[in-house]
Parts: C-alpha cells; structure tokens; sequence
C-alpha cells in the first residue's frame, strides 16, 4: 500500500492541492492501491518529518523544509516528496503501469514543467486570498496567515490585484495559456503527446482543479480560466476525470 499525504480542507471538500493533484493523477493512472492522509497545514512539517520522509528542500537559513505531496511505499520502504520525483519513482518502480513519462518524452515533459511552473506564479495572487475559505481548523487558518505574509509581503486580503493590475495580470494569464494551445494544437489527440495522459497534463490539470475547488464552478475566476481557448482546459479536466477519483 502506498500512502500519499494531501493537503486537509473542509468537508466535503478534502482535496484541493495542486501538487498532491499530480501525485493522485499518477497513482490513478498506474491504478495503484493507495490511501490518502490529510494533513492541515500547521502540521505538515512534523508529520512528514515524523513519518521518516525527507526534506524537499531547505529555507535560507539551512532549516529542512518539508511539504506535500509526499509518499510512503510499504512495498518498498521508499519516501519520496514533490510531486515531479513521485511520478519518477512510479515509474521506476513500478514500470508494468501506464507510465507518467511516456518512453521518448521525458525532456518535453521536463520542459514543459519547467515552462508552465515558471509562467503560471501569478496564479497564486488569484488562488492564495480564497485558501482560507476552505481550510478546516482555526490553527491553520493562523498558520496560513503568517507565512503568507512572509511569503507575499502583504496580508492575504491584500494579495489579490486589482484594477489595472488585476487585468494585466489575466492578460499574462491567457497569454501562458495561449501558448499551451498551441503545443496541444501540434499533439495528436486529446493529451500532450496524443491519447495517452502524462505528467505535463497533470501539472495543468492540478492547478486547474485547484482553482475550480476553492474558488467554485461559478466563480468569475474559473469561468475566466475554464473558458481561455474556447474552453480547451474545462475539456482536459473532463478528459482526465476517469483519473481524478478521490475515493482513496
């Protein structure tokens, strides 16, 4: 059994996290058994630590951080944290499973990573003032605060741009998207390489659920993403729905 460890929010809602998003789309993908603990957020360093996972990385000051999405395998004794050296590790481990990184696209599903995290940030000044909406116990809520204001410099209720900066940033936003279209446009199917979903499609689709999720189906917001070229990623989340079962 493998244990995956997400991100806690109120019932019903339970999952929202774009990462650990990519790490379920992979496990659904190999269609392997697996349960999910949540964890708030106050709490993710010393479950994950205590859990016997590494670190993904280290603050400034050379403290170990660590995050989720995060995962023990029983099978194996493995722990493995980021959602991108999940997949990897999947892969290797298990390679008689749909794989997350077809055979021969493994630099264009590097590079594409690489792309969309670096152009996508300023979805988070959208995303992040709406977190605390969903989040279940009041010690989140004041963890979340905190380190959003270190993170931001500003408070959470200041994040979000407005006016001009707002519409610049939607701008960006579809300029990003623009881009993706045309990448997919050259695929032959349905995913980025063809008909066989892979980890590229994953990371857009994790940031795609999360702001479905937590801003709402009828939100401004979504029905601005969910309708950027002609309504391409509202598809991919439906394409991808046989792989987003959350029932683990």
């Amino acid at each position: 059994m493998i244990t995956l460890y997400d991100l806690a929010a109120k019932d019903p809602i339970k999952y929202w996290s774009p990462n650990p998003w990519k790490a379920r789309y992979v496990l659904n993908l190999k269609k392997l058994p697996y349960q999910t603990v949540y964890v708030d957020f106050e709490d993710i360093d010393r479950v994950i630590r205590e859990a016997g996972i590494p670190p993904s990385h280290h603050n400034a000051d050379g403290k170990p951080m660590h995050t989720v999405p995060s995962i023990i395998d029983d099978a194996t004794g493995a722990a493995v944290t980021d959602s991108y050296k999940i997949a990897e590790y999947l892969d290797k481990q298990y390679p008689d499973t749909p794989r997350a990184f077809p055979v021969g696209t493994e630099a264009l599903q590097g590079a594409f990573y690489r792309y969309y995290n670096d152009n996508i940030r300023e979805l988070s000044l959208l995303l992040v003032p709406s977190v605390p909406d969903i989040l279940r116990k009041e010690a989140s809520l004041e963890y979340f605060y905190r380190s959003r204001l270190a993170s931001f410099g500003k408070p959470v209720d200041q994040i979000r741009p407005v006016g001009e900066e707002l519409e610049k940033l939607w701008e960006k936003l579809h300029a990003v998207h623009d881009t993706l279209e045309g990448w997919y446009t050259k695929s032959s199917g349905s995913f980025l390489v063809g008909d066989t979903p892979s980890f590229g499609d994953f990371t857009l689709a994790g940031r795609l659920q999360a702001m479905k999720i937590v801003h709402g189906e009828d939100s401004e917001d979504w029905k601005k993403l969910s309708t950027v070229n002609n309504g391409r990623w509202a598809k991919l989340l439906k394409d991808l729905e046989k792989y987003a079962s959350v029932e683990n």
